[in-house]
């Protein structure tokens, strides 16, 4: 039982970790494909790319609670919301200046929806036992 405990604990980490990660890819990937240096003056460029990494890592602001304190259920919503992520860096990957941003997205997005469906399934394969030993009408 200790053993599971630790995992759970290490999963809660590691979860927390790449979440964190990801949201600082975001802000990165943000002064990579946003607008280029030099088009503007550098304190409206820097203001520009953060609202850029503002607005694109807002609905993953929505779930941050889900990283401090993981529950099934907020887990679970992540993981769809973390997909969105992933068709977003996927896309970045192609355009123009996106390269660069688009693999620190992907990558990072990628290892948090592992460790989030990794946190998830040692439930579900409890609540497939629960249902088997049920006995159904």
């Amino acid at each position: 039982m200790t053993n599971e405990k630790g995992q759970t604990v290490n999963l809660n980490r590691r979860l927390r970790t790449s979440y964190w990660l990801m949201f600082l890819s975001i802000y990165a990937g943000a002064f990579l494909y946003g607008p280029a240096f030099g088009s503007m003056p550098v304190g409206e460029w820097i203001a520009s790319c953060l609202v850029v990494g503002f607005f694109v890592s807002l609905p993953l602001l929505l779930v941050v609670l889900v990283a401090l304190r993981p529950t099934p259920g907020g887990v679970s919503w992540m993981s769809f919301l973390l997909l969105g992520y992933l068709i977003y860096g996927i896309v970045l990957i192609f355009s123009p200046r996106g390269l660069l941003g688009g693999l620190l997205l992907t990558g990072t997005t990628l290892a948090t929806f592992i460790y989030a469906v990794a946190w998830l399934r040692p439930l579900k394969k409890a609540a497939k036992a629960r249902a088997k030993n049920e006995p159904s009408d």
